[in-house]
């Protein structure tokens, strides 16, 4: 096979090759269709090596029919160039400003390409990626899953974005951040996928630099919001892809609270695990740096918190707890948004009585679990209820049953619940404490037994 450095004209004539559109082609290697009229006409000053390794791909895949007239095409026109260099040096000379004519009348312009007509091509449209997550993951969702996040490293080419476009992009992100815990999750991934897609198509187009950080920022928050609805449907493997990205993306940029913050929701994936050493060796590093202040350090030491309440190290538990009180003491409420992006008071109370649940103080437990409730938005999907299920374990451990049972009850049979994976978790844990057939016991198992047999616990 030919070695291809991969150049406007090696780009041209693999489409050509290929007898695909722009906007086709453009889907196949993974970047925007305004992407690839810039590599065609040389308006790329350089191509990096990830978007290389696309083209590569596609390459390599094509069938044999397309490659030999791939070669063919490549081969020609390197020998038509090496023929023209010298008479395309001396029109270069001949062409003066202002002058459309030189070499005896033949006319010489230059052809201004329809970038907008090319790119908004409504002929061709995506097809949906799935309508629920819980049907199953397969066809161009699953490969969108898998892919995203690798194409979005090679989105670093040419372009502009309006203000007012990224002020768009921006605020609709900081909307998913809000209603992820407020709605069934999945409901939300395509919606999700599809702008991440338009964020990565914008990047690929290169910005300014003050418009590249924003942009990268809001593609590192939307893989965030990604990696939280794989999370909480069990498929932690791609949850923890996604959730690397968004860590990528705030590195990229400097940006330390977002960086933070997807820490924190990968922290997740072994704090369901049961799996608390791990948690604590993803997080030490950070910690170590003693983060003091603000939102996300608060979340990072509430996470260790939990992991330590799991080991028994009450020591620590109290030590970590305190520490993330101090950090979210250091801003007031205003400053903090609802949603995945923040870390608020009713969560700090709710990871109190996690731990005080774990260390069995059962006293304690009740206390900051009904004061998380006090604290937490009724509508939200699945914390109220998770703080609930803290408040029955409490119960249960001070002998009432009961009691514990119709806490338990009210937590899944809340009508904003969403049964997803910590839930069903929860619900589980609390079950497998219960023991002796009373009447409470068995009307809990009654309406419990679907929730807890709706989904296995993924890892």
């Amino acid at each position: 096979m030919v070695e291809v450095d991969w150049t406007g004209e090696d780009v041209l004539a693999l489409r050509s090759a290929m007898k695909r559109s722009r906007y086709e082609f453009a889907r196949l290697v993974g970047v925007t269709a305004r992407t690839v009229v810039l590599w065609e006409n040389g308006r790329t000053t350089r191509m990096h090596a990830a978007s290389r390794r696309l083209l590569d791909r596609v390459l390599s895949e094509a069938d044999s029919v397309v490659v030999t007239r791939f070669e063919r095409a490549i081969t020609a026109g390197r020998a038509a160039a090496r023929e023209t260099d010298d008479a395309s040096a001396a029109l270069d000379r001949t062409i003066k400003l202002g002058r459309e004519k030189a070499l005896g009348g033949t006319e010489v312009r230059s052809t201004l390409i329809g970038l907008d007509e090319e790119v908004e091509d409504h002929e061709v449209r995506r097809r949906e990626l799935l309508a629920c997550i819980g049907a199953g993951l397969a066809g161009h969702a699953a490969d969108l899953l898998a892919s995203e996040p690798e194409k979005m490293l090679a989105a670093l080419d040419a372009g502009s974005i309006s203000e007012r476009r990224l002020g768009v992009l921006e605020h609709s992100t900081a909307e998913l951040g809000r209603q992820v815990i407020h709605v069934p999750p999945h409901e939300l991934l395509q919606s999700t996928l599809d702008q991440f897609r338009t964020v990565r198509g914008c990047l690929g187009e290169r910005q300014a630099t003050h418009h590249q950080i924003r942009l990268v920022r809001t593609a590192g928050r939307l893989a965030n919001v990604v990696g939280e609805i794989l999370f909480n449907e069990g498929h932690f493997g791609q949850a923890r892809l996604w959730y690397t990205t968004a860590i990528h993306a705030a590195q990229d940029i400097g940006d330390r609270y977002s960086e933070d913050i997807a820490l924190a929701g990968l922290a997740y994936l072994p704090t369901y695990s049961d799996k608390p050493r791990e948690v604590l060796r993803l997080l030490e590093p950070r910690l170590e740096e003693n983060p003091a202040t603000g939102a996300a350090a608060a979340w990072l030491w509430g996470m260790a918190a939990r992991a330590h309440a799991d080991l028994g190290d009450e020591h620590q538990f109290a030590h970590c707890i305190d520490q993330s009180a101090r950090a979210l003491d250091s801003v007031g409420n205003e400053e903090l948004p609802i949603g995945i992006f923040s870390f608020r008071p009713e969560k700090l109370a709710f990871y109190r009585a996690i731990g005080y649940a774990r260390l069995g103080r059962p006293d304690e437990t009740a206390g900051a679990a009904a004061h998380a409730i006090t604290l937490y938005d009724p509508s939200e999907t699945m914390e109220p209820a998770l703080v609930r299920f803290e408040h029955a374990t409490a119960l249960l451990a001070s002998g009432e049953v009961d009691e514990a049972c119709a806490v338990a009850t009210a937590a899944i049979t809340d009508a904003h619940t969403y049964v997803g994976l910590t839930v069903t978790k929860r619900a589980r844990r609390f079950d497998s404490a219960l023991h002796g057939g009373s009447r409470a016991v068995s009307e809990w198992r009654q309406q419990a037994r679907a929730v807890i047999d709706s989904q296995s616990a993924k890892v």
